[in-house]
């Protein structure tokens, strides 16, 4: 389920088997790196996206949440977005490519940082899209269905 009202009122009626909310970590710069930190963007849309398709009815798909490349808080402000989300689902998944945040640790008991390697998909036909889609869906499944079973 996604951020919109047809399907918060789907969620309305079946929180019961929605326990998992995910959240797309996008940096923004516009520094001299500033393509490769939209392609990385763009990576973890697409991913978070066709998640979110594959587990319709378990998980809910939140807004990206988009922070300066080289903010001081983000932890902070994950962990406040964690603290807050718990409140109504029992996991919460943070997504992101960001190198810096996967240093810092973002995990923490209000939700777990998932860091996926951004693959550059400008020039990749759609197949090879699709496939590496797919690999790093199936990667990050593996993660949600430990974390399920653990509850």
């Amino acid at each position: 389920m996604k951020w919109n009202s047809s399907d918060v009122d789907l969620y309305n009626q079946s929180k019961e088997y929605i326990d998992t909310a995910i959240i797309p970590l996008i940096s923004v710069s516009v520094d001299s790196d500033f393509k490769h930190t939209v392609s990385k963007g763009e990576f973890i849309s697409l991913v978070s996206t066709e998640l979110e398709r594959q587990l319709k009815g378990r998980v809910f798909l939140f807004p990206s949440f988009s922070y300066l490349k080289n903010s001081s808080t983000v932890v902070e402000d994950l962990s406040k977005w964690g603290e807050e989300l718990q409140k109504e689902f029992k996991h919460v998944i943070f997504l992101t490519s960001d190198e810096k945040l996967k240093d810092k640790g973002g995990d923490d008991q209000n939700g777990q940082l998932i860091w996926l390697p951004s693959m550059p998909l400008e020039h990749m036909d759609d197949q090879l899209k699709r496939k590496l889609l797919q690999d790093q869906i199936e990667q990050i499944l593996n993660i949600l269905l430990q974390s399920w079973n653990k509850s």
